[in-house]
């Protein structure tokens, strides 16, 4: 398994168990800021960003776009689209963006 392959698994793991927090906040009407996984490609990170549900729901609208901690970034499979003091978001490129669209040519995470 070669390395954009492993951060792919990695980074969906995350944003499997991200979703899951927003779908439970959708459900019980939460708007508070609460506790989303890092979405970075290093399978050893277990941090957590603050932030409210809908502001994770305005940036994984977009497709190829993970909440990350600042630092937790690689240039070399995607590029800072947003920061904030608490979190960043990068957008995938080049081949980490390519497997995105061939494992899940369809999937969007949100509509």
């Amino acid at each position: 398994m070669d390395f954009a392959e492993r951060a792919a698994k990695n980074e969906e793991a995350f944003r499997t168990i991200n979703s899951r927090i927003d779908e439970g906040a959708q459900q019980h009407g939460v708007d508070a800021p609460l506790p989303f996984h890092c979405e970075c490609d290093d399978p050893t990170c277990v941090g957590k960003i603050e932030i409210r549900p809908a502001d994770y729901e305005r940036i994984v609208a977009h497709r190829y776009r993970f909440l990350l901690i600042p630092g937790h970034d690689d240039s070399a499979v995607e590029r800072v689209v947003e920061r904030r003091a608490d979190y960043i978001v990068a957008e995938k490129i080049g081949e980490a963006r390519d497997r995105i669209e061939r494992d899940h040519p369809q999937q969007q995470h949100k509509s």
